[in-house]
């Protein structure tokens, strides 16, 4: 069975569809790659709330490793997480929006080209 001819618009069609496909697998590998972050930073922070007050830990900046307080290095871990948290919110909008359009267009392009 050949394929029909597609016209100018269907075409533009197919490359927005196309392109939509493209973005959500990238945002689900961005999403991705959050939560693997994210939870890092629990375990993380559940191994810090393990030690006492004022225990030292190292930390690695780059390629080196300073000794910071336990204490510090649950803050910042705490501050990095809601700024990942953030971020995944938006990403997860983004991505729910871009899915409910390509479901549209894929619906539209399936009655376009029978």
């Amino acid at each position: 069975m050949a394929l029909p001819e597609l016209s100018p618009a269907q075409q533009e069609q197919l490359v927005r569809f196309r392109t939509l496909e493209q973005n959500i697998q990238n945002l689900r590998i961005q999403l991705n790659e959050i939560e693997r972050a994210l939870s890092e930073i629990e375990v993380t922070k559940k191994e810090l709330l393990n030690l006492e007050g004022d225990t030292e830990v190292w930390k690695a900046v780059g390629g080196v490793m300073f000794p910071k307080k336990a204490q510090d290095v649950l803050k910042e871990l705490t501050e990095k997480g809601e700024l990942l948290e953030i971020q995944k919110k938006g990403l997860s909008s983004q991505e729910k929006q871009n899915v409910e359009r390509f479901e549209e267009l894929q619906k539209k392009l399936s009655q376009d080209l029978g």
